[in-house]
């Protein structure tokens, strides 16, 4: 006759490389069942190590410890069929809104690429865009310090949150009026621009030619490049049918060093 194999809680802590506090646990929610001997040693059954091994298979796999002791207190083929097929449910869930967050870093990477690909010399270009569709947050001047407030409570209102990162917040200009720092031009709208990243939009910039300008650093920049590309307008019988635009591809919401910032400035004309 076979000897039935007991083991102690040590051996079985080596066998599973858990701990004896790990082990005590397991017991106490009912998961193992191990008996006393004379000596009031707890002893576990070759069951006990059947136990352990599908703890430490489900645990793997996602479940926890109430999984598992449901599952051993109802331990059948549907029970077991159902678990897996309901973690694997909750598994594609968890890939899809992990393959939606790695899109989001994708873009956001794609749109600060190609931000930086720009030429940043200050030089004058005349470029075509296509109509391009755009969100609105401000219609009129806003003081800088509100911008955030501001798409805050854009976002509450719409609830839908609106990315900030990697996407350009834009400024249309007012020419004939400096900000209160004077440091830059009041603003006649504020509106964000997206085209790598998804964005709920309520406006469009016009399709048409545009001068277009790029350059590294503070918004100050602009006091004298807009004139600049309005001189340069006039002396290439270019007639200007907007007020200039700033988009800012890499500011605040990318870093706090004033000379990393990257601004492109846009005039539309004909």
């Amino acid at each position: 006759m076979n000897e039935i194999r007991l083991f102690k809680i040590g051996e079985l802590s080596e066998l599973f490389n858990v701990s004896v506090d790990s082990i005590r646990y397991y017991e106490k929610v009912g998961l193992l069942h191990p008996i006393r001997n004379t000596n009031n040693y707890r002893l576990y059954t070759v069951d006990d190590v059947r136990v352990m091994n599908t703890i430490r298979e489900l645990l793997d796999l996602g479940f926890n410890t109430n999984d598992i002791l449901k599952f051993e207190q109802d331990r059948t083929l549907s029970h077991m069929i159902n678990m897996l097929e309901d973690e694997e449910k909750a598994i594609d869930t968890q890939m899809a809104l992990l393959q939606k967050k790695k899109n989001g870093i994708h873009e956001r990477l794609v749109s600060i690429h190609q931000a930086l690909s720009k030429d940043t010399s200050e030089t004058i270009t005349l470029q075509h865009f296509p109509q391009r569709e755009c969100m609105k947050i401000v219609d009129g001047d806003m003081p800088d310090v509100l911008i955030n407030y501001t798409l805050a409570h854009f976002h509450k209102d719409n609830l839908e949150q609106t990315s900030t990162i990697g996407v350009c917040d834009c400024y249309v200009l007012d020419m004939n009026a400096i900000n209160q720092e004077g440091n830059d031009y009041r603003t006649k709208a504020v509106f964000f621009y997206a085209p790598h990243l998804p964005l709920q939009t309520n406006d469009i910039l016009p399709e048409g030619d545009y001068l277009t300008l790029a350059y590294r650093g503070g918004f100050h920049k602009s006091l004298h490049l807009v004139p600049k590309m309005l001189q340069y307008a006039k002396e290439h019988h270019l007639k200007v049918l907007g007020d200039p635009i700033e988009f800012c591809h890499i500011d605040r919401y990318e870093t706090s060093h004033i000379d990393e910032y990257l601004i492109e400035l846009e005039i539309r004309v004909s």
